[in-house]
This record gives C-alpha cells, structure tokens and sequence, in this order.
C-alpha cells in the first residue's frame, strides 16, 4: 500500500486476538500498482510475513514468507518483493514457489558452489603450490610423534597447549587436527593438505550461510565461488599452514556470532568455541580474537546485557577454553617474548613506546592499504604470491567498494556492521611483526564478504530492469564457476614457472621430487649409501622424517664438512647436492674424482640436483692441514661497542655475522665461528679500562666459559671459568671482581664440551662493564 498515493485503495484488515503474546493481522488490498506496508515493530519484537497474490477470480498466482526481527531500531520498514510473474502456460507456480521450495533452491546452489570450491582445491593438490613446506609437514609429523608418545609432546607435556615448530611453540590446533587423518591414511602431501583443505570449507560454508541466513541474500553461492577464486585464499587454502584453519574457525565464528545477535542466542557457546580453535591455531589469531572480542563486547553491549544468562554462561566457557593458554604460559614465561625475538619485532628493540606504537600503527595501515590487496606487490615472499595476481581479485575492486558503501548505509544493522569491525581488526596481529599476507588472511573474509554484498546490489539494481533473476543466478553462477576453472588451470599449468628462484630464498621446491627420487633408490637397492644436501629448503629434517620413518636410511649434512676435513668416502656412495654446493665442490681442489650420475631438473629445466660420485685428491691430507693452520689464525679488527669505547679485538674465522655484533649491546645479534672450537676473543682496550664485571651471553649448548684479564700495572693474570649445561634458552654468563681491575687485555674463551674441535660456536654478546 502507497500512503503517499491518495487513489491508491487501503487495505481491509482482519485481526486475531492475541494468544500467548502472539497476533494474527490479516490485510488485502486491490491494487496494480507496487504496494508498501509499513510495520512499526517495538524493541525485541518478530515478524512473520506472507504475501500472497492472486488474480481477478481469487485464484493464487504465487506466495512467498520471510521472517523479520527488530534488535535495536526502534521502527522498521519492511518491504516485501514483488512476486514473480508466471511464465504464460505454464503450471500454477504456487506450487512451484512455496518458500520451502525457494529455500531448496539456495540450499542447492549453496551446496553446488561448495562441491566447485572443494573440486578446485583437490585437482592437482600436490603440485600447486609448487613446494611442500617444512611448516606443512610439520603439522603430521609432530602428531605421529605425539601419538607414539602417548600424547605428549618432546618435553613430557601430556595434551599440550602448544608444540615446537622451528625452535618455537607456534603449532596448536592443526596438529590435533592431522592426528585422526595420520591414524587412518599414514604421511602424504593428499593427507596433510586435505585435512587443511576440509577444514577450509568451514570458512566457505560460513560465507554462504551469512549471506543466505543473516543478509537475506538472494545470491548466497556467489559468496562462496567468490572465496574459490581470491588468490591469497586460492593459493594457501591448498597448503597445510596453520593460518588457514585459524581464518576458517574465525569465519565460523562470525556466522555463529551473527545467529546468535539475530536468531538464537545459543549460538553464542558456538562462537566462544570457534573462537577458541582460531585463537589457539595461529599466533596472530590471538591479537585478532582479541580485539574483535573487545569490539563486539561494547558495540552489542545492550543486547549482551539482554541476554545476561546466555553471556554468563558463554564467559564461563570462555574461561575454561582460556586455561590452556594460561597454564603454557606459566610452564613457559619467555615463549612470547621468543616469538617476538625470532621475528624480529620492533617491540623487543630499545626504543622509545612512542615510537613502538608509531611503528605498530604504520605497518597496521598498511595492511589496510587497498593497492596492497589488489595490486600485484613485491612485498610478500614469492612462495605467498601468485604471479601478476593481487592478493584479491583487480576485477572485483568496484564489487568490494559498491559493497562497503552498503555496509556503511546500514551500518547500524549488527549484521553489516559485524564486517566494518573484522576489517578493522584483520591486521592487528600481523602488525605486531610486520606486513605479510600469512598473518593478515584474515582480511580475505571481510573482503569478500563486502564484495558479495556489492553484487549482491548490482544485481537487485538489474532486476529491475526486468531481467529474470533466474537468468542472473545463472550467468553468476557459471561465470564465477568457469573462471574459478581458469585459476586452476594457470596455477596447475604455468605457477610453477612463475618465478624463477627455486631454492632457499625462493620456493624452496624439491620435497616431492627428491625424497621420491631416494624412495626409488631404495628400492632398487637398499644398502645403497646416500648423502644428501639440507640446503634447499628449511627443516629439511622435518620434510625428511614425513617421507621417511626414523632412523633415516640416508645421511643428511653440508658438503662443507667434506671440504673442511676428511672423511672416508665409499666408491658407490651417491651425493645429492644442490647447484651452489656443486659449485664448491668443483672449485675446492679436493676432489679427483667428481662423477654426475644425473640430475633432478627444476621446473625452468635448469639442474637443481645433482647425483654424483666423489673421490679425494691422494694429497687432500696435506691440503687440509695447511687449511686448518690458516684457520687457526686469529684476524684482527677495531671495534666500537654500544657505549663509544673502541677495542682491536683478534678473533677466529666467522662464518656468520661480524665481530662487531658481539659488542653492539644487542642481545639477539650473533657471532658464529666456521668450525673452531673453542671460540678465542682477545680483546684490547684503546684507551684505559676499569672493569667490575664481565658478561657474555652465549645459546643453550653446554659449555666451558673461560676469561683471562691482563692488569695494565703488570699484576698476575687472573682467571676465571665457569661451566653451564645444556639448555633450551640463551644464557649469560656473568664474572664478577672483588674489586675493579684496570685491564690491558681480556681473553675469553668458550668451548662447546660436547663438540669436537670442528664444531660452530655461537656468541650473542660481550659486555665489559
């Protein structure tokens, strides 16, 4: 009904008496014109609606029910849709368009866009992406070792919160996960990449039913095909890394949170859960849950305060999900402030706060930078990237800003303004660190989301026009579906020739190929001796252990330890080395004998395996020793430590960093020695020196700390030593004097005791004080 218009007719109305709070209305109205009904619902109320049509003889043309609930407005105004017009003889499509049958419809395109989603992640799962990551294998490898320990981890922990991946506790969640699919199919990239791969869908079926449920949208399916072909989500929704699990349980969380802030407020236990296995899973996930939660508690806070029993109940639950999380960091204090070390992070630099905050809220920005997300970028790893893609989709920029328009019309629905709050909190994590596509996934559910809504406008806007909406579903549907199939075929057949840099700063490929290659080896001939590079990839302990079972039937090592001493080389022994190793090999002069059985090319068709045979120079004895004298040799060089004061420090061959770190006052700063155990520094003041304490901080091997000052008044040398054991954190070693002693020279020196002479000795710092 049109107020507006005095010739339109008022409707004839027929009331129920209220029963059990509820009230019937009945209204019919004679008009060809498009009839508004406006309906005033009180704070709380519902409202069930059918609209039937029917023609001149009383005879139903259609009928259509939707459902409305009035959460914080204090009015509104519901229009419903014109009804669809027959098609002419056709059936009465009464029958055809009862909402049962509407509701079927989405669910069956809900469920076909699911099936493509599912269809393009399987095709060619273990050749794109184009390498098998350690942090991917690690996932099974560590949940076979804690099943055979009956489920502990390597520290005796029984159901651990958190496990060690690359010498920090970062895996959680995914390695629970991979424990049922290791137990029923054993270790394979399928297995590991396809427990990721179903979990992901959750994060797809969460897109679809928010917009079906909680948007009323019409073309739910087109949010889920829209995720199929995201390339940030394409490319690592094909992987085993953690972070996907943590953005599939974070989109599950906000659906559940979405049905419980519209429809049932039980659904709040699902989303405390889902939150729960989304913060546990990645370790960014924990800021972005985090400040989410925070967001949500106070801009729904009145409908929270409605719904106090449910909340109680929820917080209870949360507090017992939180537990965990408290019991680790209790057994471990340090293990944040680890993570932060390993990454880098500005917040551990000495520094100002201001500057730590300007710095969080710089990179923050960044990550919600558009040219960031849909323009190809150089910033990410090539691993993380697909060539001359963005991280989403260029095409679909005018969606996502048509879509965040809408949001911000409606801003003040709870399910529109849900999506503002999750692009806002999307980065937190990530910008602890620094921008990466990884930590701020994130963002692809927001987004998307938003670009769903944007066409979801669009196309409302072009049924107006008369183009039937089944025409629309259609060409949608099969457009999404086929360049979805596009994507497929560019990453199965030209990703792994994208970029050109296969090794360890590049895509580190090789896993399947090489580890397959031994396989056949071994087969052929199972004494056969082989030697094989770890230099290619990280962890290629990890990778090893998920192809093979333990004891390795292969030695593992760098041919640097063929170079710096001898070793005695079976004939038939077959090296597997990378083409920088080969390289050395040639140029070394140890070798007599360097025989290339064949090689396992990279994709480019260059050699990125070399078989080989080696055999030593009958003189490599006296080569060595020679060498060996020469490392022995201390080099010399000034140095300024972190307080001005400058030394002529001597010191061995390093074969990783410069003296200098040792004196920059950084404590995460190294030294390493090529192979020269003990490590001697003689340190040598320009200029007078007091001294009343020395502390050196060295990593968690055992060790013998020796040091030896030399007074400048010409006293007895005095020396002190000091034994550690082996540990799992850095330590320092601090000597201090009775009384200050003016020094000439101080000589320290620090022995690995469990190492032989040949052994890399690690230093963090020197400071005289």
């Amino acid at each position: 009904m049109d107020k507006t218009n005095p010739e339109s007719p008022l409707p004839k109305t027929n009331g129920s008496p209220e029963v059990g709070g509820e009230q019937q209305i009945h209204l019919a109205a004679k008009s060809r014109q498009k009839t508004t009904i406006n309906i005033t619902l009180e704070a709380g109320a519902s409202l069930d609606l059918i609209v039937s049509q029917v023609d001149a003889d009383g005879k139903p043309l259609s009928l259509q029910r939707k459902s409305f609930t009035n959460d914080i407005e204090p009015h509104a105004l519901l229009e419903p849709e014109l009804p669809i017009q027959p098609e002419p003889n056709q059936p009465n499509p009464v029958e055809k368009l009862t909402p049962v049958t509407k509701q079927n419809w989405q669910v069956w395109l809900i469920g076909l866009a699911l099936v493509v989603y599912l269809i393009t992640r399987f095709i060619g799962l273990d050749s794109y992406p184009i390498y098998f990551f350690t942090d991917e294998a690690a996932q099974t490898v560590l949940a076979a070792d804690m099943v055979r320990d009956g489920f502990k981890n390597y520290q005796g922990e029984l159901l651990p919160t958190y496990l060690v991946n690359g010498g920090q506790y970062n895996l959680s969640t995914s390695v629970y996960a991979q424990v049922l699919p290791w137990l029923m199919f054993g270790k394979s990239i399928w297995v590991t990449r396809g427990t990721s791969v179903v979990i992901s869908l959750l994060a797809a079926l969460a897109i679809g039913l928010m917009l079906k449920n909680n948007l009323k949208s019409r073309y739910a399916f087109a949010g889920i095909l829209i995720l199929c072909i995201t390339p940030a989500w394409f490319l690592h929704s094909r992987t085993a890394f953690e972070v996907v699990m943590a953005v599939s349980f974070y989109a599950a969380f906000l659906y559940c949170y979405l049905q419980y802030r519209q429809r049932n407020s039980k659904y709040l236990f699902a989303t405390v859960v889902f939150g729960a296995l989304s913060f546990y899973s990645y370790s960014p996930a924990q800021m972005v849950m985090a400040v989410t939660a925070v967001i949500l508690l106070l801009t729904d806070l009145r409908y929270h305060i409605k719904n106090w029993n449910t909340v109680l109940i929820s917080l209870g639950m949360a507090v017992l999900l939180v537990v965990p999380y408290v019991c680790f960091v209790i057994l471990h204090p340090e293990e944040n402030l680890r993570h932060l070390q390993i990454l880098n992070s500005y917040w551990i630099q000495a520094i100002p706060f201001s500057e730590k905050l300007g710095f969080y809220f710089k990179e923050y920005l960044k990550m919600l930078n558009p040219l960031y997300w849909f323009l190809p970028n150089q910033v990410d790893l090539e691993r993380h990237i697909m060539k001359d893609y963005g991280h989403l989709l260029r095409w679909s920029l005018p969606f996502y800003v048509l879509g965040f328009g809408v949001m911000l019309r409606k801003i003040v629905k709870p399910e529109y303004r849900i999506f503002l709050i999750v692009t806002l909190a999307a980065p937190a994590g990530a910008a602890m660190a620094g921008i990466a596509v990884t930590r701020s996934l994130f963002m692809v559910i927001p987004a998307v989301m938003l670009t769903a809504i944007g066409l979801d406008q669009l196309l409302q806007w072009i049924e107006k026009i008369k183009v039937p909406q089944r025409v629309l579903i259609g060409v949608v549907f099969v457009g999404l579906t086929i360049y979805s199939g596009f994507m497929l075929r560019d990453a199965l057949v030209n990703g792994a020739l994208w970029y050109g840099n296969y090794g360890l700063g590049g895509q580190q490929y090789g896993a399947k190929q090489i580890f397959g290659e031994i396989k056949n080896m071994l087969k052929e001939n199972p004494k056969q001796e082989i030697f094989i590079s770890p230099s290619w990839t990280n962890g290629t302990d990890v990778l090893a252990r998920f192809f093979f079972d333990d004891p390795l039937p292969f030695e593992m090592g760098s041919i640097d330890s063929y170079l710096f001493e001898k070793h005695e080389i079976n004939p038939n022994k077959i090296f597997i080395l990378i083409p920088e190793e080969m390289d050395k090999a040639l140029t070394s002069n140890k070798f007599k004998t360097i025989e290339t059985l064949r090689t396992l090319d990279y994709p480019n068709g260059l050699p990125g395996f070399y078989f080989v045979h080696l055999a030593y120079f009958d003189n490599v004895d006296e080569l060595f020793a020679e060498e060996q004298k020469e490392r022995m040799t201390l080099l010399e060089s000034e140095v300024t430590d972190s307080q001005g004061r400058m030394f002529l420090v001597s010191y061995p061959h390093l074969d990783m960093g410069e003296v200098k770190n040792a004196f920059d006052g950084d404590d995460y700063s190294l030294i390493r020695t090529l192979e020269t155990n003990p490590m001697l520094l003689q340190i040598r003041p320009v200029g007078s020196l007091v001294l009343n304490q020395v502390t050196i901080r060295i990593g968690g091997t055992a060790s013998a700390v020796t040091i030896r000052l030399i007074p400048v008044e010409g006293s007895s040398e005095q020396g002190l030593v000091k034994q550690v054991t082996e540990s799992n954190d850095m330590r320092d070693i601090v000597f201090t004097f009775d009384k200050p002693v003016s020094v000439e020279q101080i000589a320290i020196e620090i022995l690995n005791v469990n190492d032989g002479d040949r052994a890399h000795v690690h230093l963090w710092e020197v400071r005289l004080n």
